[in-house]
């Protein structure tokens, strides 16, 4: 998960990244938690990409591009990400949400703050929009890491079996799309040249995954007991950390 704070107060910037790493521990992120620090907004929309953070943190008053004027940036590009504001004083908070900010924070930030406005974005929303760009061809396109289902190698190309489309193929070698996807605990490399989403994973029979669709996914017989071990982990972890 990658998060951006935008802040030219380096005090305060530091400060609401620690508040976020403890929320994240608190409350058991099953993946790593990668917080990136920019001083300014102009810093930070020359960079930015659709998709490649799942929330931004904005302080509303900055010298030069503001906070609304960032967040606006923002939305041309990317109209789902999470936003929350950092703001000295309330009288902005109409503004915020004309913008669709999830919430805003009054500075100077505390931790109490950070867990409500936490809790209202939600973590599983936040991974719901994660998300991959791949070429297909001449096409760039963007999946949801939630509507993958498996992927698999043929020959040169990576096949990206996904809900609700046909197989995509993008000319990649599989080692290095995997890197892509394997820092997400929901990915698990079932054997050589597979990758399967847990959670489009319905149940094991035999020796075989069964996915969401139906399909059987074998499983390497060498890693068998680590893979089942694995598997049935992942989702107990995930029945826990949601209720």
């Amino acid at each position: 998960m990658k998060i951006a704070i935008i802040d030219d107060m380096e005090s305060d910037s530091m400060i609401i990244a620690r508040y976020l790493r403890r929320y994240f521990q608190e409350n058991s992120c099953p993946e790593p938690v990668v917080i990136d620090r920019f001083e300014n907004g102009e810093q930070f929309v020359r960079s930015f990409e659709e998709g490649v953070y799942e929330l931004i943190l904005i302080d509303y008053f900055m010298k030069a591009m503001n906070g609304l004027e960032t967040a606006r940036c923002i939305r041309q590009s990317d109209p789902f990400v999470s936003i929350i504001f950092i703001t000295a004083s309330r009288d902005f908070a109409i503004d915020c949400y004309k913008v669709r900010a999830s919430d805003y924070i009054v500075k100077p930030p505390d931790y109490a703050q950070i867990r409500e406005a936490m809790s209202l974005i939600n973590l599983s929303r936040l991974r719901d929009g994660q998300c991959i760009r791949v070429s297909c061809g001449r096409e760039q396109m963007k999946i949801f890491l939630k509507d993958i289902i498996y992927c698999d190698a043929s020959g040169h190309y990576v096949q990206i079996h996904a809900k609700g489309c046909k197989i995509l193929r993008t000319r990649v070698s599989f080692s290095k799309f995997i890197q892509e996807l394997e820092p997400h605990p929901q990915f698990l490399l079932c054997y050589k040249g597979c990758l399967v989403n847990m959670d489009q994973m319905t149940g094991i029979e035999e020796l075989d995954f069964v996915t969401s669709e139906g399909e059987r996914i074998p499983i390497r017989q060498k890693e068998y007991k680590r893979l089942v071990k694995t598997y049935y982990d992942y989702i107990f972890t995930k029945v826990r950390n949601s209720r």
